[in-house]
């Protein structure tokens, strides 16, 4: 079974290929305003962190990053199944618990939740 980082990081690349040109032009001032953004998956087995930088650079971490923007907490069977299939199920799973912490984490999180499968 995958770790959660190596989970995250399958999909990292395709988030930072999707993100780095938003930050082009008008638009881009307005996406640079929420970033950099760390984001802190817990499950029942390990944790892992994901960087986002103001460049758009996507890095991957074992183990949780202090002062997170948003912690996402789920069975490490769930973080597997939505990672992997990214298919956003028609409501959230209970279990399931998404604590933004910084305002600019709620709306980065209501913004990019698809590419989570959340």
């Amino acid at each position: 079974m995958a770790t959660t980082a190596e989970l995250l990081g399958t999909i990292a690349p395709e988030i930072e290929k999707e993100l780095k040109p938003r930050l082009q032009g008008l638009i881009g001032s307005f996406v640079r305003a929420y970033l950099p953004q760390v984001w802190v998956f817990e499950t029942d087995e390990d944790s892992a962190t994901v960087h986002v930088a103001a460049t758009g650079s996507v890095r991957v971490a074992p183990g949780s990053a202090q002062s997170p923007d948003v912690t996402i907490q789920a069975p490490k069977a769930r973080i597997e199944k939505l990672l992997t299939s990214r298919s956003r199920p028609a409501s959230m799973p209970t279990d399931v618990r998404i604590v933004p912490h910084t305002t600019k984490g709620r709306v980065a999180f209501d913004q990019v939740r698809g590419r989570f499968g959340l």
